[in-house]
């Protein structure tokens, strides 16, 4: 039996919770979104959707260079009226090509990401994606309460596709605390031994990757891929518990970031 998680049915509770805690009542939250364009993402939207709801006072920062997000950043660390500052991803700068109107879009990956993400202050930095943050990644808190729900322990074989990467890395530490013992597998290894595993957790972002030929029947699928997610369809038919995309882990994602401001 194939069960699909209600991730929006889920992050409606917690928020309804903190709705009537009015914890977020005049809490500020700046949200940086440097990805070329000028209207607000899809998942801007949801947050400051959410923020709205909640009390929460949203402003919405765009940037289209590299240099005026640090300046941005910076700013806003020691600005005392803002509680909250996350960084929407992906981050992507656009820059003339020499002798042509042409522009040539970067998205910035690896170190130069971890750099810009580690300027936020740690004690702002409510997404939880500086190493040194004072808060879970909400990524993280998603992925925990959807293995709390799953009910998965140690006895069930875990698989963590994108472990290297920065949200999947963070899922890692995270079910070492958890003592759930996994095994990482990043983009190159041989993917049709997750055939092996009881659970799959993919936070690559590259839509499909996992195929019904990689997967074993009645696997348990908690996918982060954005925005069409890792798990293909097909493969993710065969599951006896899957996280949808959209509505599976990212609603859960957009209320933890909350549930961090609410500790400031």
């Amino acid at each position: 039996m194939n069960i699909v998680f209600n991730g929006k049915k889920e992050a409606e509770k917690i928020a309804t919770f903190l709705e009537e805690s009015e914890k977020l009542l005049g809490k500020s939250l700046v949200i940086f979104q440097c990805d070329g364009k000028t209207e607000m993402s899809q998942y801007v939207k949801l947050k400051t959707e959410m923020g709205e709801r909640l009390g929460v006072i949203v402003n919405v920062d765009f940037r289209s260079q590299i240099s005026d997000l640090r300046s941005g950043i910076e700013e806003m660390n020691e600005d005392d009226t803002v509680d909250g500052i996350l960084i929407q991803l992906p981050i992507i700068e656009s820059k003339e090509l020499k002798n042509s109107k042409t522009q040539e879009l970067k998205m910035l990956r690896g170190q130069d990401l971890f750099e810009i993400l580690g300027m936020i202050k740690p004690g702002k930095d409510v997404d939880g994606l500086n190493p040194q943050s004072n808060f879970l990644p909400a990524a993280v808190r998603a992925v925990e309460r959807t293995v709390e729900s799953f009910n998965i322990d140690d006895d069930q074989k875990i698989a963590l596709v994108g472990s290297k990467g920065m949200v999947g890395k963070r899922i890692g530490e995270r079910l070492n605390v958890l003592r759930l013992p996994f095994e990482g597998f990043d983009m190159g290894d041989d993917l049709s031994r997750l055939k092996e595993f009881d659970v799959i957790i993919s936070s690559t972002g590259v839509e499909g990757l996992i195929t019904e030929d990689m997967v074993t029947e009645g696997f348990i699928g908690i996918d982060l891929g954005y925005p069409k997610g890792d798990i293909s369809k097909e493969a993710g038919l065969k599951a006896s518990l899957i996280t949808p995309v959209p509505n599976g882990v990212g609603p859960l994602t957009v209320v933890g970031l909350f549930e961090n401001l609410a500790e400031i």
